[in-house]
């Protein structure tokens, strides 16, 4: 059973605050980091009580972070802890910039030299805040005070000079629509904090670490200093991902006269999204409406698609289909790896840039900045990008054409030069649609970093 009250509110729900930015610092003198943290953590939200007025702040370090700030601490071996951390979090050669870069998507026009907008890397982030606001003057009086302290406290912020707040920032959608028009927030997975195994939900271990068991091998390990300060804390993957609307708009229009005879033309251009998704674009699923949506959305997430093998009511290809499989049977190696289900990670974030109608781009950046919860990054975060981007994970892949080498309709990367850049569609009567995917979206930014307790960020300051 989880403590929610030493979880920081973001991994345990979503925030509800209309406004939203994320900062990020490097540190110099550890005693200055240490001072500028003690003016901001007490802010720090916790579990699940819901948001008070005022900003709400969410802490997340790099292991250079978490080294600076505890080394000389008593008890605390920083050498020691490098080696029980995951590997993945504590070796640059495993991180998102590293040496694994093109196997997770990261390639071409997302390549990590590109990131930042070439200012800074990855590993040289330290820590990031997460701030939520309820207005744009209570916004512009807390970065200005955030500022001022990181100032005095000679602790560097990666500031980014294009965007209005010169930090990554945005808004929860009122209408809780994306860019590309499709619903969000829908799957956010029932983590079961109490460790009841309650049908359907998603065990604590696969969020939070410093419980591990044979099916959650999450590091630390073993029982000691390290694992207790690891306890209740999560991995987190800090993506900033640009969305092309207009080329997406342009793509939706050139394939709708490719819908079938029963679809009605002026509904094409929806009926393609949802192929694309796996849902309609106002969030109910093909699984259960695969010939059109119902009048109002249907939002049950207790659906699967072991009667559609085939993927005719719901695409192979389609992105929820990918990174959530549900029932459908996984590769003899991935079903050792994942003896619980497919891998399932918390999804918090918000969108940016202007909203955009049409075809014609207007060069303005626009997208989501995501914030992906975890327990194991190569096991969870980099399985899910490495499915996205070569869909080899299920035998049910090797029933359409070259499908083990296909990717996920929206998020595939077609700059992989092996990949097939060919969406297939089934349609009744063993006929189907083969429709020729673009690019929708680009990174611009990924991060790994650890979201500590409540009780580790006291240890910190």
């Amino acid at each position: 059973m989880v403590d929610l009250g030493n979880v920081q509110a973001l991994v345990a729900r979503s925030s509800t605050k209309p406004l939203l930015a994320v900062l990020l610092f490097r540190f110099g003198d550890p005693a200055h980091a240490r001072a500028f943290l003690k003016q901001l953590m007490p802010r720090a939200a916790a579990g699940m009580a819901p948001d008070v007025g005022g900003p709400t702040f969410h802490f997340m370090f790099s292991w250079n972070g978490i080294e600076a700030l505890m080394s000389g601490r008593a008890g605390y071996d920083v050498a020691q802890g490098r080696r029980e951390f995951d590997i993945f979090f504590v070796d640059p050669t495993q991180a998102p910039d590293g040496g694994i870069a093109p196997q997770l998507g990261f390639l071409g026009a997302s390549a990590p030299r590109t990131w930042w907008d070439r200012r800074f890397t990855s590993s040289q982030v330290d820590l990031a805040i997460h701030i939520g606001f309820d207005s744009p003057e209570q916004k512009s009086d807390c970065l200005a005070e955030v500022r001022r302290s990181a100032a005095s406290s000679g602790v560097e912020e990666f500031a980014l000079d294009g965007w209005d707040d010169r930090a990554l920032s945005g808004c929860r959608p009122a209408d809780g629509r994306l860019h590309f028009g499709y619903r969000d927030g829908i799957t956010s997975p029932n983590v079961d904090w109490q460790d009841t195994g309650a049908a359907g939900s998603v065990d604590f271990r696969e969020i939070v670490v410093g419980y591990p068991t044979e099916d959650y091998p999450t590091a630390p390990l073993r029982p000691g200093i390290w694992q207790d300060f690891a306890r209740d804390g999560s991995f987190v993957g800090l993506s900033w991902v640009y969305q092309d609307v207009a080329g997406f708009n342009q793509f939706l229009k050139d394939n709708a006269p490719l819908a079938p005879a029963n679809v009605d033309p002026a509904f094409a251009e929806e009926w393609v999204a949802a192929k694309l998704m796996g849902r309609w674009r106002h969030g109910s699923p093909l699984s259960r409406f695969p010939d059109g949506p119902p009048p109002r959305p249907e939002l049950d997430d207790g659906f699967g698609y072991g009667d559609d093998s085939a993927g005719i009511k719901c695409p192979l290809g389609a992105h929820i289909r990918i990174v959530n499989c549900r029932d459908q049977p996984m590769k003899f190696a991935n079903r050792v790896r994942f003896p619980k289900g497919p891998p399932r990670v918390v999804r918090r974030g918000f969108s940016y840039g202007p909203h955009l109608e049409g075809t014609q781009d207007d060069e303005k950046d626009r997208g989501v900045i995501g914030l992906f919860y975890f327990a194991r990054i190569n096991e969870q975060f980099y399985t899910l990008l490495r499915w996205m981007q070569k869909t080899d994970f299920s035998d049910a892949y090797s029933t359409i054409p070259n499908g083990l080498n296909a990717q996920d309709a929206l998020i595939g990367n077609r700059e992989e030069v092996k990949a097939d850049k060919t969406f297939h569609v089934p349609l009744a009567a063993k006929s189907a649609l083969t429709l020729q995917l673009k690019n929708f979206v680009r990174y611009k930014g990924v991060v790994i970093l650890f979201s500590p307790s409540i009780a580790a960020l006291r240890l910190m300051m």
